[in-house]
Formats: structure tokens, sequence, C-alpha cells
């Protein structure tokens, strides 16, 4: 019992809420027309003044008897005055009016789609809208009635309004106010008004007699006919086309080559060949389609608003684009001029680095090698400043989506890319430290080659048994890189390792080890080598053979022939190149207790 006491409640207070919702609506829009109506009225009073006014200084120059006396020059001037004045009032009125209209709110009389007038202000205890309402509906009900004669619609004329009505039916009425805001007198407003309703009516009964509907049916038959037609047509140039296709696809198709790769098959063509006419076919079909709706709909009037929407689904669309277009152009243009400076900018900081790189241009303290990279880092510069200039002539670029997807796809790119930014700037680094170039040979932690490339990303090199490395900057950012190719003239110091025991004196171990090297074409005799000891272990001394070579490629095969050499040497010197090593070796074994035949063992 107490929730249906509570929901009676809620449901007036609902009522209650609404129709004071309503009321205020309707009062806001009668206090609108009220505002309107004393606009107006107040526009006609001071017509009917200035009227009376011309009236009167016309009687006083009737009334003067004498011809030219001053006081009838004087009224005459005063009456010249007056309409100079009205006629500026006059044409001020009709800015205010032509105001009035454009920012009022009209309703159009359309009883059967067409608007035949429009109805701005109230009339008595009528609303604009009731009034238009009230209207439609006498002139549909006239159109119904099969007896009613068009030609006894008259006009009776009084001092409030002019009044058109049929018999004792008063279809609308035109009042001064309606007069003024058409800029005419109310009886031409009331004549026009009637003439657009008895040809409102007479022209919807003979769209709608029997006559022209069996010959708006037949109508759309015959277009019918010739669209069902027209798709036959299409259809057998479809099947024409593909036979043909099919025909001569071993004769004039052929595929398409790059140098010996087939790129695209004859197969591939001719099923290529068929889509594409499938596709048109369709297009065809639908284009017509599009066309030959508008048409029916056309055809009968109740539904020629339709055709009218339909072909707005198109043509809307299409006026927007091609004035978004329109619009666009100076900022295309804008955006071309941009383009076109940035480009040969471009290509004249290209033109000076060049020069540089070829030495043609020198500058102090700026080496050649630098001259290439510089001019990547200064264009990726101009193209980021260029993309700056011109996105925000971009289409949509102020718009909150375009901005979200920038945002977020930067986010994506920071994310994803700090390895990938830290070899890059890894990169910069290493080519303004210049520790290296293209064809030295360096070692970079345990890897030894030869640089072939200098990438952004990455550094690669070749090995002697021609390997390809490649080596993310970052790491040879953070190591030591060893460079054999810097001073290469001067002779790069190698090393090779002897161990010999300690019965043989080390004079006549560094007697044949600095023999060695003079035989040795790759090997330079200056510097002039020489040898080291380099440990006295328990069995034996290892000696280290100092040498020099000018190709640093080339030191891998020189230490193998001097390891020949030493093996030569040595065994006809009689020296032995073993290092005795003794190797003890105790393995702790658990003791244990075995009980046989009672005894322990």
């Amino acid at each position: 019992m107490k929730r249906f006491h509570l929901c009676f409640l809620t449901a007036i207070l609902f009522i209650t809420s609404f129709s004071s919702l309503t009321a205020q609506e309707a009062d806001s829009t009668d206090t609108k027309e009220l505002g309107l109506s004393s606009l107006l009225n107040g526009i006609r009073q001071q017509q009917i003044n200035d009227s009376l006014e011309r009236v009167k200084l016309q009687s006083e120059i009737t009334n003067l008897k004498t011809q030219n006396s001053p006081k009838k020059e004087n009224l005459k001037q005063q009456l010249n005055n007056f309409d100079e004045e009205n006629n500026i009032r006059n044409q001020q009125l009709k800015i205010k009016v032509d105001s009035i209209k454009k920012n009022t709110k009209r309703y159009a009389v359309a009883p059967f789609q067409d608007t035949i007038f429009y109805i701005y202000n109230k009339l008595g205890s009528s609303l604009a809208k009731d009034r238009a309402q009230n209207v439609v509906v006498r002139i549909q009900n006239l159109y119904e009635d099969d007896f009613v004669k068009v030609d006894s619609f008259k006009i009776e004329n009084n001092e409030i309004s002019s009044d058109i009505v049929y018999k004792d039916l008063i279809i609308t009425s035109i009042t001064e106010l309606d007069a003024l805001l058409e800029g005419k007198n109310k009886e031409e407003v009331a004549k026009q008004y009637l003439q657009n309703i008895q040809h409102t009516i007479t022209q919807e009964k003979e769209n709608n007699s029997i006559t022209k509907l069996l010959i708006r049916t037949g109508l759309i038959v015959l277009i019918l006919i010739v669209f069902y037609l027209l798709i036959l047509l299409i259809n057998k140039m479809r099947a024409y086309s593909v036979q043909r296709i099919l025909t001569e696809r071993t004769q004039r198709i052929k595929d398409i080559k790059i140098k010996n790769y087939v790129l695209v098959t004859s197969v591939q063509k001719t099923r290529m060949f068929i889509s594409i006419i499938g596709i048109l076919r369709w297009g065809l079909i639908i284009l017509m389609a599009v066309i030959v709706l508008p048409i029916i709909f056309s055809v009968f009037p109740f539904t020629q608003s339709w055709a009218n929407n339909l072909i707005g689904l198109f043509t809307k669309p299409l006026k927007k684009a091609i004035l978004a277009v329109w619009t666009y152009i100076p900022k295309l243009v804008t955006i071309f001029v941009i383009l076109f400076i940035m480009h040969y900018a471009v290509k004249f900081i290209k033109y000076i680095f060049n020069e540089i790189d070829k030495g043609k241009l020198e500058m102090s303290g700026f080496h050649r090698e630098f001259a290439m990279p510089t001019f990547t880092i200064v264009r990726f510069l101009l193209h980021a400043f260029t993309l700056v200039l011109i996105f925000p002539y971009l289409p949509g670029s102020n718009s909150d989506i375009f901005k979200g997807i920038s945002v977020f796809i930067g986010v994506l790119f920071s994310l994803g890319s700090s390895s990938a930014i830290s070899n890059i700037i890894a990169g910069l680094v290493i080519t303004y430290m210049r520790p290296f170039r293209i064809g030295d040979r360096i070692t970079i932690a345990d890897k030894t080659g030869v640089v072939i490339e200098k990438s952004p990303l990455v550094t690669r090199l070749r090995t002697i048994k021609n390997e390809e490395i490649t080596i993310p900057n970052s790491s040879i950012l953070s190591g030591n890189t060893i460079n054999y190719s810097t001073f290469s003239e001067q002779g790069i110091c190698f090393q090779v390792e002897v161990s010999v025991g300690y019965e043989e004196p080390w004079e006549r171990v560094h007697e044949l080890l600095l023999a060695i090297p003079a035989r040795v074409q790759r090997v330079k005799t200056n510097p002039a080598p020489f040898v080291l000891q380099k440990k006295l272990d328990d069995f034996y001394v290892l000696y280290e053979l100092n040498a020099f070579i000018s190709q640093s490629g080339e030191i891998e095969l020189a230490k193998s022939e001097i390891h020949q050499l030493i093996l030569n040497d040595f065994l006809a010197a009689g020296i032995e190149m073993n290092a005795p090593h003794l190797f003890s070796k105790v393995d702790f074994v658990p003791q244990y207790k075995h009980v046989s035949g009672g005894k322990t063992e």
C-alpha cells in the first residue's frame, strides 16, 4: 500500500513538472510572439502617423486660395522635405523588416509538401504555429471535398484584416502586420495567397486524378522495363568481354616481367581483367539504380520529397567535398610553396656537403668524413621543420581525433624505439669521435675485421674469413675499439710467443728469433724487431717476438709464416719447444670394513 502511494505521488510530481515545463515553453513562445507583434504594431503606427501627417500638409496646401503665396511655398517645401525623410524612413523600415523576418521563426503552410506561404506572427489568441496548422487543415479538408468549387473562393476586406473565405469558412486572414512583413498592403497579399491556394488545390486534384494515376503507373512500368533491359545489356557486354579475354589470353595477354622475374603472370592478368569487368558491371548497375529511383519517386507528388532526399544523400556529401576542396586550395598552395622552397634548400645544402666530402671545399676544424653524416642530420632537421610548417595546413589538423592519433603514434614511437634511438645517438657520437673510418681494420671486443659500412644504427665488419659481423653502435660506444689502420704507415706491432726450457741459453733463443722477421716479406725491418721475456714459469721461459707490419690485414698470415720458420730453425738448432708439466692428483677414497668369514679386513 505504501509503495502504491509512493508511485502515485511520483506520478503526480512528474505530471506537474512536465506541465510546468510545457507551460514555460508555451509562455516563452507566446512572449516572443507578443514582442514581435508589439514591434510590428509600432512600425505600423509610425506608417499611419506619417500618412496622416502627409495628408494634413496636402490639405493645408489645397485650402490656400493664393497660388504663389509665401506660406504655400513654405508648405510645399515642408511636404518635399517630409517626402524625402519618409523615403529614408521607408528604406530603414525595409531593412528593419527584413531583419525581423530573418531572425523570426516562421511556419510554413504546406498542405501538399510544397509551401504556399509563411506565417510569422500570432492573431488574437492563436500563435503563429497554430495559425499555420489550422490553415493547412482547412485547405486539406477543402481538397477532400469532391464538390468544392475553387472559383468560389473570395476575399472579404474589413478594417482589421482581409479574409479568404469559401461560403461560411474563413480559410485564412491577412492582417496589416502580415502585409507589413511581405512589404505590401493586406489586399495585395490576400490576392496573392488566394491565387496560391486555388492553384495548389487545383494542381493536387489534377495530380491525383485516375487518368494521372494510370499515366504515372504506366510511366513507372516503362522506366522499370528500360532499367531491366539495360541490366540485360550490361550482362551481355560482360559475358562478351570475358569470353573475348579468355579467347585471346594466349595471344595478347602476356606476362609482366622485370628482367627474368615474372611479376604478374598471364593467368593473374586474366583474372584481374575479369574482376575489373565484374566491378564495372556492378558499378553501372548501382549508378543506374541511383538515377532510376529518384525518377520513379518524382513521378507521384506524394513521393517527390523521397526523390529529393535520395538525391540529397549523394549531392550533399559531393557538394560538401567539392566545397571543402575548393576552400582548401589556398592552404594546398601554401604547402606546395613550402615544399618547393625546402626541396631546393636541401639540394643546395647537399651540394655544399658533397663539395666538402670530395675535398674541393675545405673548412677549418671540419673533417671530410663529417660531411655526409652532418648532411644527414641537417636534412632530417629540415624535414622535421618542414613538417612543423605544413602541419597546421593539413586537413583536420585542428580536430581532437587528429591530435589524439598524433599523440598516440608519438607515444608508441618513443616507447618502441628507445634502443634504436640510443643506437642513432651513439652513431652520431662515433662519427664525430672519429675512432675509425670505412676500410680501417679494427677490433671491437673480440671481433676483428675491416669496416665496410657505418650506418646510423650499426657498424658492419668483414673478417679475414670473409664473414660479415653487424655490431650495434651503442655497443661500440660503451666498449673499447682498437684501430690497426691509424698508424699503419709507421708499422703495426704484433707478437708471437714461444716457450723454451731453462736448459737453453736465452742469448741463443734471442738470436734465432731476431733472425726470422727479415726473411718474411710482409714484415718490416724498420722499426727493428725485438724479443721480450714475458714470463719465467716453473719449467720454461715464455719469449715474445715483436715485429712490425704495414698491412693490418696480413698479420695472421705473417704470424703463420713466422711460426713455420720458428719450427724449422729451432728443430735445426736442436732446441726443443716443449714445456713439461707434471700433474699429480690424489683421489680420496673413504675406508670401509669388510667382514668375511668372521674376520675384519
